[in-house]
């Protein structure tokens, strides 16, 4: 008896040990409940990116191009169109010299620079050799020269414009040139042109099937004229290659007494200059000559 007591003792106190423990154990679940009620509430996780909806995908071709600002658009334009129509800035001879490509200037910080010089001198040497080519091949007869006459269309207006835009000029073999005016009523306006010009003195004949044509015939030029021609367009470019060295001559002077260049300085400058006049004197001897033998030959 006295054993079967002391068990349903242990088991009692068994029990009351379990229901305390459960006890316990509650009383400690309800507080971390709320806090992860709290937790839940307060605190989430990171959540997934969010993947773009149908609706919202659209595609390079369809997506309209970011506007600029008007302001700023209009500034770009603005300055865009400045810099197109700026005008070129000029370049340099390699000297230190700013200066237009096909105009140079005498530069004071470069005195022995002699490119505008030179390049006056070459205007003058291509001028001169087609005139020398054009008496070489055919003198008054070239259609060169004969398009290179000047005609007055309107009497009330004092214009003038070279045949060879109011007509075509066809050669047709020996000394007759054909000139189609492009115009009846400029007809009468070329005649008289030729008719006044000191090169033909002459009256072009008419077609009978065609008013709009003219037909000139001139006759052979001696040759002694047409050397005398050959000796007066090569003095012209001498002539002219002299007054390039006189104006440049005027410019060294000006900086010498602007004390702009020394007395040795103009004594160089003035040595490279008539040596650059010598070298293109020679030039025009050798045009010369040239021109006079081919003349020979073709007479």
């Amino acid at each position: 008896m006295k054993c079967v007591s002391q068990s349903r003792a242990l088991l009692r106190s068994g029990n009351a040990a379990a229901r305390a423990l459960a006890g316990s154990n509650e009383a400690l679940a309800t507080p971390l409940c709320r806090a992860s009620s709290v937790y839940s509430k307060t605190v989430r996780p990171a959540l997934a990116p969010r993947q773009p909806t149908c609706h919202a995908v659209r595609c390079f071709s369809q997506t309209a191009a970011a506007q600029a600002k008007k302001n700023k658009a209009d500034k770009q334009e603005k300055s865009s169109k400045k810099g197109a129509a700026a005008p070129a800035a000029p370049s340099s001879n390699g000297n230190g010299s700013t200066s237009k490509s096909n105009n140079p200037k005498p530069n004071p910080e470069d005195p022995f620079d002699l490119s505008d010089l030179e390049a006056a001198f070459a205007k003058a040497a291509e001028h001169h050799i087609d005139n020398l080519k054009k008496l070489r091949t055919g003198g008054r007869f070239n259609p060169d020269v004969i398009g290179a006459l000047r005609v007055r269309p309107d009497k009330k207006d004092p214009a003038t414009f070279p045949l060879h835009e109011l007509a075509a000029i066809v050669p047709k073999g020996g000394r007759t040139i054909s000139i189609l005016v492009h115009e009846l009523d400029h007809v009468k306006p070329v005649l008289s042109a030729i008719q006044t010009s000191p090169d033909f003195n002459q009256q072009p004949q008419r077609v009978e099937d065609n008013e709009q044509e003219l037909v000139l015939k001139v006759e052979a030029e001696k040759a002694d004229d047409v050397a005398k021609r050959v000796k007066e367009i090569c003095h012209a470019w001498r002539g002219q290659i002299r007054e390039h060295r006189h104006k440049r001559d005027v410019v060294l002077k000006k900086w010498r007494a602007d004390n702009t260049i020394l007395p040795d300085d103009l004594k160089r400058i003035e040595k490279d200059m008539q040596k650059l006049q010598d070298k293109k004197m020679a030039e025009i001897d050798a045009e010369e000559k040239k021109a006079l033998q081919q003349l020979a030959r073709d007479r």
